[in-house]
């Protein structure tokens, strides 16, 4: 199961990234990000996978940020990309979830969000830098938080089973084509 779900995410990453070398980059990026936050590597590669198959940027910045933001508002990572992934489409019921209002006026957007309206460009780009930075001003420590809480630390649990489910997997693969395990 761990080697299959593995499998897939990786698949997933070689797609949109555009093949086995980036996806290897991208995988050791995220598995970090995993490592540090109260989402799971499951929910942190189709986050990126998401963004970038939509053309925005799955940085760092944008998932500590679009995280940031989900552990916050007590959500999965997942709902705030998708989120995130709508309103760069001119689709913002999502934000709602988050506590973002929004209302288009022509060739702009704006956002309201703890009383503040801000108006942007009506472009994914400057959408996107709008909902990042939310994470990053009011938001900057919400994942450190939730990883002090039994939510993180049931997370992490999860998370290293999961890691020697996949290293079992790793070494019966080895061993029953004859290789030794590294």
């Amino acid at each position: 199961s761990a080697q299959r779900q593995f499998d897939v995410l990786y698949s997933s990453l070689k797609t949109v990234t555009g093949g086995a070398e980036a996806a290897g980059m991208a995988w050791e990026r995220l598995t970090n990000f995993a490592s540090k936050t109260p989402y799971t590597l499951d929910q942190t590669v189709k986050g990126f996978v998401k963004l970038k198959a939509l053309g925005l940027d799955p940085s760092e910045r944008a998932m500590t940020s679009f995280g940031n933001t989900a552990s916050a508002m007590g959500k999965d990572l997942t709902q705030m990309i998708e989120a995130v992934a709508d309103a760069s489409t001119g689709e913002f019921e999502r934000l709602k979830e988050f506590g973002i209002k929004a209302r288009t006026q022509g060739d702009q957007v704006s956002f309201t969000f703890q009383g503040v309206t801000t108006t942007v460009k009506n472009s994914a780009s400057e959408i996107t830098e709008y909902l990042t930075k939310i994470g990053e001003v009011n938001f900057g420590d919400a994942m450190q938080n939730r990883m002090k809480t039994l939510d993180g630390a049931i997370t992490s649990l999860e998370k290293s089973w999961q890691a020697l489910y996949l290293s079992i997997s790793k070494r019966a693969n080895h061993r029953s084509n004859g290789r030794r395990p590294h």
